[in-house]
């Protein structure tokens, strides 16, 4: 269960949980914002939800990220 998100999407989705929107993400993390939206593309469909809110407390309760 813990090999569900990579390392970088687990990163993502905590400064997404911070209030980050994708471009200061992709500063922050020093990718492009198409990169980081990809990644929130990824999580979403990994985590099987609808958008990146649920996909924080889904992945909080599974234990995937703080």
């Amino acid at each position: 269960l813990h090999s569900l998100l990579t390392r970088r999407e687990k990163e993502i989705l905590q400064l997404i949980q911070k209030g980050h929107a994708s471009k200061e993400i992709a500063a922050i993390t020093g990718v492009s914002k198409h990169t980081i939206d990809r990644h929130r593309q990824n999580i979403i469909e990994k985590l099987q939800v609808s958008n990146t809110t649920e996909a924080c407390f889904k992945s909080k309760r599974l234990g995937l990220i703080d």
